[in-house]
């Protein structure tokens, strides 16, 4: 699986400080998943067939599928949350299954997709990396959504966007394919429309991307099929249409498009569409 085909919006379905006497919650199978922080005492949490022994400090996360059960040696104190990542539309309706509850087929809706299951990540149980960190996060998250108002929820929720965004940050491998994204395609349009009135030549934008001109000029054809000036030219020019449909002068149009005058404008617009500004303003629907 790709987690580029998931859409990533954590939804904290409980969190609290769990504080204990020994006990043991038997085994059982999670539809999301568990934060868990050891604040005191001792665990044991066996996780499909291997135990893992818990002290104070350990910061564990436990996935979906994972058929666990989890025993307290001493007298504990354990933060935790229980959440989905990835966006499910069932959400609402899933729930944090109990003890017994191994077979979830019939559950499989509400199944949150592993982490594990993802080619580019790779989580351990007992999380290291940048703990105090995380801890701190966990901390936060349970206490804005014990408020129970609307801001306190959206802000455990945008905590824990910020952990996951932590984990993967740590833990995840890196992505070549990434790297070969054309450096300036996340900003060329919206740098187009901001700058549409203002004259704008390809070196200004092949400085902003740290490229030179030409090699500029070739890769923003590639993607777009036209040269820089070309797409620009056609940006300009569709605006002038909406512009004169709402009424606007030839003089104004002019301005709010870019060009140097009137005379050039109503040239490079007849150039473009076959009639000049003057006549489409009397009757934009020639063009349909």
């Amino acid at each position: 699986m790709r987690l580029e085909d998931h859409a990533i919006a954590p939804y904290i379905r409980n969190s609290d400080y769990a504080i204990r006497q020994p006990f043991m919650l038997g085994e059982r199978n999670l539809l999301d998943y568990i934060l868990f922080y050891v604040q005191e005492g001792q665990f044991e949490i066996q996780i499909n067939g291997q135990l893992h022994a818990l002290k104070e400090g350990d910061l564990c996360l436990l996935q979906p599928g994972d058929v666990h059960t989890i025993k307290g040696i001493t007298n504990t104190i354990n933060p935790y949350v229980h959440l989905d990542f990835f966006y499910n539309p069932l959400r609402e309706s899933s729930f944090i299954t109990l003890p017994g509850q191994v077979d979830m087929t019939s559950y499989a809706s509400f199944m949150q997709p592993r982490l594990h299951d993802f080619e580019a990540i790779r989580i351990p149980f007992k999380l290291e990396k940048d703990h105090a960190y995380m801890r701190d996060l966990l901390f936060k998250m349970i206490e804005c959504w014990q408020l129970q108002t609307l801001l306190g929820i959206m802000e455990a929720n945008r905590l824990a966007h910020e952990f996951l965004t932590a984990l993967f940050k740590q833990y995840m491998k890196p992505q070549p394919g990434s790297l070969s994204r054309q450096p300036f395609l996340n900003w060329i349009l919206s740098y187009f429309a901001f700058h549409i009135s203002e004259p704008i030549n390809v070196s200004d934008m092949a400085r902003r991307a740290c490229l030179s001109p030409s090699r500029f000029t070739v890769l923003f054809k590639q993607q777009f099929a036209m040269t820089p000036y070309q797409y620009l030219l056609k940006l300009r020019i569709e605006h002038a249409q909406e512009l004169l449909k709402e009424g606007l002068s030839l003089q104004k149009t002019s301005e709010f498009c870019g060009f140097t005058d009137v005379h050039h404008f109503s040239k490079t617009f007849k150039s473009a569409t076959g009639i000049n500004p003057g006549q489409y303003k009397k009757n934009p629907n020639c063009l349909s």
